[in-house]
């Protein structure tokens, strides 16, 4: 059991972290006046959608864009009690998207190699890139599993060729997380992998697709994009399972994943870090 004095200390450092977060709130997420805010409906711009990169790192360098999660993952470590105290002061400030998603955050904590937890997911975490995930394709819509992306082996490399639609990016994208066909003589539910890919990457070219809101949705085009085959996330031919669980997310959120699989999850990423 809690003494008296623990919980009175305990308190004392909630309301001193507190104070803490809504002072480098007060100095760091806050607007300049200068900078137009979008009327509902029309896109960012691109002095806004700046300033929301710059915030989002400085966020991220405090690890508070996920603060629960482990430190070594990009995380900030803190308790959920702290977690609340900071996601409260967020949401007292009209902030922009800093365009961080759970279905990409928590895909890669339940489905990728330690390493890529410590280099993909924090910098993803650390607020250092924009990530999307490339899934639509015009001919298939939704459909996924009709994908004709495809990632070509050569040597130690994927060489990427396709097209991808109707890709939604309120922040200029930084890292794309791409459906591509791997494996085509493999059963159905195996022929795919998903693969990350720097944006920049020489053969892509993005273009903006013009749809619902103006700078917000974009079509990805892949000539002979050379990607290493280590930017696979979880196994070859899991890019199926790792797209519908993204994909649940988006729609149902975290509760779509049962509790048991978090748990699991969690248990075994404490071992692999040695904590408790």
């Amino acid at each position: 059991m809690t003494n008296p004095s623990e919980s009175l200390r305990a308190h004392e450092d909630l309301q001193e972290f507190f104070l803490t977060v809504r002072e480098w709130m007060d100095d760091n997420a806050v607007i300049p006046a200068d900078i137009p805010r979008p009327a509902k409906g029309q896109p960012m711009s691109n002095e806004l959608k700046a300033w929301a990169v710059q915030f989002r790192r400085k966020l991220g360098a405090m690890g508070w864009i996920a603060p629960d999660w482990p430190i070594e993952y990009g995380g900030g470590g803190l308790s959920k009690q702290h977690t609340e105290i900071i996601r409260r002061e967020m949401g007292r400030r009209p902030l922009p998207t800093i365009q961080v998603s759970l279905m990409h955050t928590v895909a890669l904590r339940m489905f990728a190699s330690e390493e890529h937890k410590r280099t993909i997911l924090a910098s993803i975490l650390r607020g250092e890139v924009s990530a999307v995930h490339a899934f639509n394709e015009r001919k298939h819509g939704s459909d996924i599993g009709s994908n004709e992306t495809s990632a070509i082996r050569d040597g130690d490399d994927f060489l990427i060729t396709g097209q991808k639609d109707q890709i939604t990016s309120l922040l200029p994208p930084d890292l794309i997380f791409c459906l591509a066909l791997t494996n085509p003589e493999a059963p159905p539910t195996k022929r795919f992998s998903l693969i990350a890919i720097d944006a920049k990457s020489p053969g892509i070219e993005i273009k903006a697709e013009n749809l619902l809101v103006p700078g917000r949705e974009y079509k990805f085009f892949f000539t002979d994009a050379q990607v290493p085959k280590t930017q696979v996330i979880g196994e070859e031919g899991q890019g199926i399972e790792i797209a519908e669980l993204m994909l649940g997310i988006e729609r149902g959120g975290i509760i779509s994943i049962p509790l048991d699989v978090q748990k699991d999850v969690e248990a075994q990423e404490r071992e692999e870090l040695g904590t408790h």
